[in-house]
């Protein structure tokens, strides 16, 4: 185990696919809007202080009478504002850059097969670099196509499910004038809802000028109905179907996505989901966090906030089992019933929350209208 990594209580070994940070070209951001204390909780003062720093506007900070605004995409018309009270946006490359200040991450590990043998309380990672790790317990938090949980499930069991829902996502700056008619409806994010059902979500992204508009970054998203069209792979087949939905929508919208159409790197995905359910954790020895355990839709917000909340509960958990001797497979038993059954329910309801919003019909009566961004379960 790692040195550099040693809690109060036990070693921590950090590895990571990549081959160094944020090596990924692909940038978004979210919001953390009930789980600050959790968070709090795992990242210890220092950083918990320097958080607010990161924020994708710092100058901005925090709001408390913050809200989500809800637009009419055809008319333009306020359809609702959910209150977000000191909702906190963050960039997922500057958060990351964050978070691991202090970690000895090892990167380029790939993981290429898990061994838990029956004589042993042990458990070992194999890498495709040929390297191994062997320790008490691995966590995986390896992302919505988790290797780890296609090992405790088996590859058909653990795969995700496609939505019938398309998603594209671009990070770009606007010309001055379009970047100051967004703020001026809010000043962090806002939405659009069309009749024929596209989704259109902007959030700001980065603020290196205050006083120059142009250089604003902006996080776009755009998301349609449709279950059967193969996914969109070219540049250009990706833009025509962002054309598409993206002059449907109302001003300032249309001029926005328009306008950063011919020249932005824009990224295309089916939606999907994987509805949690128990996994063997190998008698303590393996077991699932984050979008591992629970890859869900974001037209909600709650990827990221139930994530934290895993990471402060395994926590928890762990130091039960090192100060009170407690059986790690005890303490892993309480851990995952608490993760599979709100997760589960947390992927289910942002599953149907997303269908419901690309649904004229339903979509007063999907979960981002009704509770907004507010946790289905309150956190402990």
């Amino acid at each position: 185990m790692d040195e550099a990594n040693k809690s109060r209580d036990f070693q921590v070994l950090v590895v990571g696919a990549e081959n160094y940070l944020n090596e990924r070209n692909r940038d978004w951001n979210f919001g953390i809007y009930h789980a600050k204390p959790q968070l709090d909780e795992c990242v210890g003062e220092d950083i918990s202080k320097r958080i607010t720093s990161n924020l994708v506007d710092p100058i901005r900070g925090l709001d408390d009478k913050s809200v989500f605004p809800m637009i009419h995409g055809q008319t333009g018309e306020m359809l609702k504002e959910i209150p977000t009270p000191n909702a906190m946006r963050l960039s997922r490359s500057k958060f990351r850059v964050l978070i691991a200040d202090g970690l000895h991450i090892q990167y380029s590990k790939r993981l290429r097969n898990v061994e838990c043998p029956h004589d042993s309380e042990m458990v070992t990672v194999l890498f495709e670099d040929n390297t191994s790790a062997t320790g008490n317990l691995l966590v995986g938090a390896d992302g919505a196509n988790s290797r780890v949980r296609e090992f405790l499930l088996g590859k058909e069991k653990a795969a995700l499910q496609p939505l019938a829902l398309f998603g594209c996502g671009a990070v770009e700056t606007l010309s001055a004038d379009i970047s100051r008619r967004i703020r001026e409806i809010n000043n962090l994010y806002i939405a659009a809802y069309h009749p024929e059902g596209a989704n259109g979500f902007m959030a700001l992204h980065n603020v290196p000028d205050p006083d120059k508009p142009e250089t604003w970054q902006w996080m776009f998203s755009l998301t349609w109905p449709d279950k059967d069209s193969p996914t969109p792979t070219g540049a250009d087949e990706i833009r025509e179907k962002w054309l598409l939905h993206a002059k449907k929508l109302a001003e300032p919208f249309r001029s926005a996505y328009l306008e950063i159409a011919p020249s932005a790197t824009i990224w295309c995905d089916r939606l999907a989901e994987w509805r949690t359910e128990p996994w063997d954790n190998r008698n303590g020895r393996v077991t699932l966090a984050g979008d591992a355990a629970h890859p869900m839709t974001y037209h909600r917000g709650q990827g990221l906030n139930n994530a934290i909340l895993d990471a402060a509960y395994l926590c928890r958990s762990l130091h039960t089992h090192c100060r009170d001797g407690k059986p790690l497979v005890d303490v892993l038993d309480g851990y995952e019933k608490e993760v599979q059954e709100r997760g589960r329910e947390a992927v289910i309801s942002s599953g149907e929350n997303s269908l419901m919003v690309h649904d004229w019909a339903r979509l007063k009566q999907s979960s981002v209208f009704t509770i907004g961004m507010r946790a289905l379960v309150q956190g402990r």
